[in-house]
């Protein structure tokens, strides 16, 4: 039995760490703009296919689904389903890595990202009464979001560690890197924004592309939150299972920590 599980395992880790081969010239850790440019097309290949031999899906378009964000203090939306577009467009306009201090600090620039999706919205606050006539809401609707010339950079702590397969890896040490963003414009649309027996699309559509730039400089950090613990799940499961030899051609082992 003992025998058996050991085979099993054997197979289960090939087929997930091994199916799946990188198949740019590897780069010297020290070589900025050869990383630079592996990353992006390694980037570019995500977003278009994903990894299915490793269950990566593509990045573009990005399925959203039972996402909560609160805005206006104690107004809850619910984004039930949704997709962000783009993301395979997107630059890596620096990709800097420094072992010794243990970070990864890329920046990253997309041109345009959308975001369409179907939510519900509901809860209470004062400043609803100017725009609705009442305290409280609760309803659904479509929305579409347009992000202009987005720009992120990232301060992710990592580090070299040793598997069993006796290759050495990536480890993203966090969920919640630090990080700058800047955000160009936002264009809302909404649709069937239904409350009570209201379409007030028109209104909320109004409203927020008057008041874009207060809302973002209010709210934006919450929702960026949420976009950087999605692509975070992607680039542990990414790290985890393809060994930093088949990008790094250096000799990695002076920095493992495990």
């Amino acid at each position: 039995m003992f025998s058996l599980r050991y085979i099993l395992f054997a197979c289960l880790s090939l087929s997930f760490t091994e199916a799946y081969d990188i198949t740019y010239p590897p780069c010297s850790i020290k070589d900025n703009d050869c990383v630079i440019d592996l990353f992006q097309k390694v980037f570019h290949d995500l977003g278009e296919n994903g990894i299915p031999e490793i269950n990566l899906p593509a990045l573009d378009p990005m399925k959203l689904s039972n996402i909560s964000i609160k805005v206006l203090d104690e107004i809850v939306i619910f984004i039930k389903e949704g997709v962000v577009k783009g993301f395979k467009n997107c630059k890596i306009n620096s990709f800097n890595i420094n072992l010794e201090k243990q970070l990864a600090i890329p920046e990253l620039y997309c041109e345009v990202l959308t975001i369409k999706g179907h939510f519900v919205i509901e809860g209470s606050s004062p400043l609803l009464q100017s725009l609705f006539g009442t305290t409280s809401i609760k309803g659904e609707g479509k929305t579409k979001i347009k992000l202009d010339k987005i720009t992120v950079g990232l301060e992710t702590p990592v580090s070299i560690i040793k598997k069993e397969d006796g290759q050495t890896y990536f480890k993203v040490l966090t969920n919640k890197p630090k990080y700058t963003y800047d955000i160009k414009k936002v264009t809302f649309e909404a649709k069937n924004l239904v409350i009570g027996k209201t379409d007030l699309s028109q209104i909320v559509t109004a409203y927020v592309n008057e008041n874009w730039k207060t809302l973002l400089n209010t709210y934006g950090k919450e929702i960026v939150d949420k976009a950087i613990l999605i692509v975070f799940e992607h680039i542990h499961t990414f790290y985890d299972n393809i060994s930093a030899e088949k990008f790094i051609k250096d000799d990695l082992t002076p920095y493992i920590q495990n």
